[in-house]
């Protein structure tokens, strides 16, 4: 079974989601970091 399966099933779906919003809280995290050290 592939890891990063194009159509995940179950369990499989949920961990997927997961990680995406890990992903997305970190990408917010960073731009809100970077947005402060450019303001000063």
């Amino acid at each position: 079974m592939p890891v990063l399966d194009p159509n995940p099933t179950g369990g499989n779906k949920k961990l997927l989601q997961m990680f995406g919003l890990i992903l997305a809280i970190l990408v917010v995290i960073g731009v809100i970091a970077s947005f402060a050290t450019t303001m000063g």
